[in-house]
């Protein structure tokens, strides 16, 4: 078991890799090598290896046997297709899920979420956002639906955890999701549809805001 001490995490190497990506900060003509990272993140290969493929599923790099992973040039005009893919997706989850939803689930939510209002630990925050989330979607219902969300999560995510570590992008996130959750206690999707098209579009904004000004912080700062 790696010790996390001294070793750096699967979830931190993805996320600084996934900062460096989006940020181009890769010279056009890097390859990403196992042995290499492995190094620099005090690492074996393994937890490099899984990474990079998850990096690949994700379509930010190509690995090719026995030369390495070639990077694929990361645009702001990628970052709003998935966001407008997600907006889309989730909304019509939402549609479908809607009157299915536990009301009970919902207001624990609603008390996790507020819960966190003074919270710093912007992972945590991140964490619970996925998690109200991915609720929402695992009840459509719909196995298509939900899988292609899925394929993502991911990237979501990580834009997630980088645009909570601001204090304003968290407070406006906790207010869209107690209004959103407020809606579906009473049923009423198509405020709460309008709500969630809403909470994704500003999402967007916020990240898109980030990326451009280029005020991404890594993970995690690599362990000598």
């Amino acid at each position: 078991m790696e010790n996390k001490n001294t070793k750096t995490t699967r979830h931190e190497i993805y996320t600084t890799l996934f900062n460096r990506i989006i940020q181009n900060e890769y010279p056009e003509d890097t390859w990403l090598r196992e042995d290499l990272l492995a190094r620099e993140f005090n690492v074996s290969r393994s937890p490099v290896r899984s990474v990079l493929q998850n990096l690949e599923q994700d379509h930010l790099i190509e690995i090719l046997p026995k030369r390495g992973a070639r990077i694929f040039p990361f645009t702001a005009d990628d970052l709003e297709d998935i966001y407008e893919l997600r907006r889309e997706l989730e909304s019509l989850a939402l549609r479908r899920a809607a009157n299915s939803l536990s009301i009970q689930k919902l207001l624990e939510m609603k008390a996790l979420i507020l819960g966190l209002k003074d919270s710093l630990d912007f992972q945590e925050h991140a964490r619970v956002d996925g998690y109200f989330h991915s609720y929402l979607i695992q009840s459509s219902g719909r196995r298509r639906l939900i899988r292609m969300l899925d394929q993502l999560y991911r990237l979501t995510q990580t834009f997630r955890e980088l645009s909570l570590r601001q204090q304003f992008s968290k407070d406006v996130t906790i207010q869209e999701h107690i209004e959103l959750i407020d809606a579906l206690c009473i049923r009423d999707i198509e405020k709460a549809s309008e709500l969630l098209t809403r909470h994704i579009e500003n999402s967007k904004i916020r990240v898109l805001t980030l990326v451009i000004q280029g005020n991404m912080v890594q993970e995690s700062q690599v362990k000598n």
